[in-house]
């Protein structure tokens, strides 16, 4: 009789009874693998913490955010101080506009996105944190400037060729010039010689070439470790790998092209992330709603870094020094006037 059963068995199913009694034993396992990956799932999800419960977290809260997401978030608060994260403060990145009155945001893969986003949370809080904290701890000032100093001067083609197409030539050219004095005085563009002699960094990307010519940013979307970006965006970031020409030098040196972007993309990231620990903290306690903070932020940075109010604002500011230089230097001749 039992062998009859397992003559049947093997008819039918095709497959020795052997072989059903091991996939029998390994189910329970898949079943427990299963489980535990749900349970992680489920896990990082609630670290998004969509509705901001839990919006304090203390001295020792999970870090703010990905590697990414701080280079973009660092970037937003390069001009803007500590008044300027209350709503009312945005309206001095965009002048004459209420910013409440901006359109709302369009993420219609807003579920997708908070997972992403979750996963870059919780990737930051558990290598890339550590590795700022580190490199802070261990490098000195004065190396770390270098390291930023030479990332940005391996930027600078790219930098250059979208100055261009926007035909932005007069910073096209100063691009060139700051290209050409650190990669040579600068040494390979450890020392910012440039800024030193008044050339000031700017960039601009492909994504920003798009817009400055009219394309619309499309919808929201968190890359994985990229973090926050667009569609429009996300085919700039593509057009800039292609254009980079040390995609296309680096071979020759026996270098892999995408091993050279990443450590390249890992220096600058780790870098800025170090910098602005306290800073994504802060704005990491003082958000309701940290996804969607950080969605705010960028898409409005990337509005004004399209129309180029950053540079306008810097102007305001120069001049602001130059009057109030100009201001005091009056005063001390009319106190020298009168003493007399």
């Amino acid at each position: 009789m039992i062998r009859g059963t397992r003559a049947a068995a093997f008819a039918i199913g095709g497959t020795p009874y052997r072989r059903q009694i091991g996939v029998t034993a390994v189910i329970p396992f898949a079943r427990q693998i299963a489980a535990a990956l749900l349970a992680l799932l489920l896990t990082v999800g609630c670290a998004s913490d969509p509705e901001g419960v839990g919006q304090s977290r203390g001295t020792g809260e999970v870090a703010a955010t990905s590697l990414a997401d701080a280079v973009q978030l660092a970037q937003a608060d390069d001009d803007l101080d500590d008044e300027d994260f209350e709503d009312e403060g945005f309206e001095d990145l965009f002048p004459g506009e209420d910013p409440l009155a901006l359109e709302e945001d369009y993420d219609p893969f807003e579920t997708v996105n908070r997972f992403v986003f979750a996963f870059n949370e919780a990737l930051d809080f558990f290598i890339i944190r550590p590795l700022a904290e580190l490199y802070g701890f261990l490098l000195p000032e004065v190396v770390r400037d270098s390291v930023r100093n030479v990332v940005r001067n391996l930027l600078e083609p790219v930098n250059f060729l979208n100055h261009l197409w926007q035909g932005k030539d007069d910073d096209a050219a100063d691009i060139a010039a700051r290209f050409l004095i650190n990669s040579t005085i600068g040494l390979g563009g450890l020392i910012d010689v440039a800024g030193y002699w008044g050339i000031p960094y700017r960039t601009e990307d492909f994504g920003q070439t798009l817009g400055f010519y009219g394309a619309e940013p499309g919808p929201y979307i968190v890359l994985p470790l990229l973090g926050p970006s667009s569609l429009r965006d996300t085919i700039g970031r593509g057009v800039d790998a292609v254009i980079d020409p040390w995609g296309y030098v680096v071979p020759f040196a026996g270098i892999d092209p995408l091993h050279f972007s990443a450590a390249r993309l890992t220096a600058y990231g780790i870098d800025l992330r170090q910098r602005n620990l306290e800073t994504i903290d802060e704005l990491r306690r003082d958000s309701v709603d940290f996804y969607a903070r950080v969605r705010s932020l960028y898409l409005q940075r990337r509005r004004a870094e399209i129309a180029d109010e950053d540079k306008e604002q810097a102007a305001r500011e120069e001049l602001r020094r130059d009057q109030t230089a100009t201001k005091v230097h009056i005063d001390f001749e009319e106190r020298g006037l009168d003493e007399r």
